[in-house]
């Protein structure tokens, strides 16, 4: 039953897997691009805070649900700039290319509630928490390893405000209404099973005549 509703979600929020593995691919993989962002990094001075601040700005804030129409989606530096708008990845990743155009140490960061791109010197706020990430990346690829601390009411309060409350009310209908109608086949199926388990018992234990 549980592997149905989670083939059932799976289908209503990606009726198209193609976005879901080309996005896994590239949280394993990060598509950092400097030769993207080479004109904006000409642009910039050599300053983490400055670059980062403009990856801040440059990036408005929404949802893969609003942007990509998807719960999740790692984007490309071309998506990003196209776009402009795009969640956390988007603009850590933004912030990673430009350091990357200009020879400037980072890593980015993974947590199971935030992404966010690291540097010398600085001043990371609590949810920057470097404790709480378990994969992080300085231009080699991921490398995963258990985080220290895991702020579990972050998490569930993160993934909710991310994937469900954005997501159109058809897709949360069809969720509900699915994953209700699997549960009440398989229970069905179980009492029917259970039924026909009792009535076995009961007939051999029953004395022959």
């Amino acid at each position: 039953m549980a592997l149905f509703v989670v083939l059932w979600i799976g289908a209503v929020v990606y009726p198209d897997p193609r976005p879901l593995a080309s996005s896994l691919t590239r949280l394993f993989s990060p598509p950092v691009d400097a030769a993207a962002v080479a004109g904006i990094a000409d642009t910039l001075p050599r300053d983490y805070k400055t670059i980062e601040d403009f990856s801040l700005g440059y990036v408005d804030y929404e949802p893969a649900w609003d942007v990509y129409r998807l719960p999740w989606y790692f984007p490309t530096v071309p998506e990003v700039l196209r776009d402009r708008a795009g969640d956390c990845q988007a603009r850590a990743l933004l912030a990673a290319s430009i350091f990357q155009a200009k020879g400037m140490q980072y890593t980015l960061r993974y947590s199971f509630d935030h992404v966010w791109v690291d540097y010398p010197g600085k001043n990371a706020p609590s949810m920057e928490d470097a404790a709480t990430s378990f994969v992080s990346d300085s231009g080699g690829g991921w490398l995963a390893k258990l985080p220290k601390k895991i702020p579990l009411w972050s998490v569930i309060k993160v993934r909710v405000g991310y994937h469900w409350t954005p997501m159109p009310l058809i897709q949360k209908l069809m969720i509900l209404l699915g994953s209700l109608a699997i549960i009440g086949w398989g229970e069905r199926v179980a009492w029917r099973r259970l039924g026909l388990a009792i009535a076995v018992r009961v007939s051999r234990q029953a004395p022959a005549r």
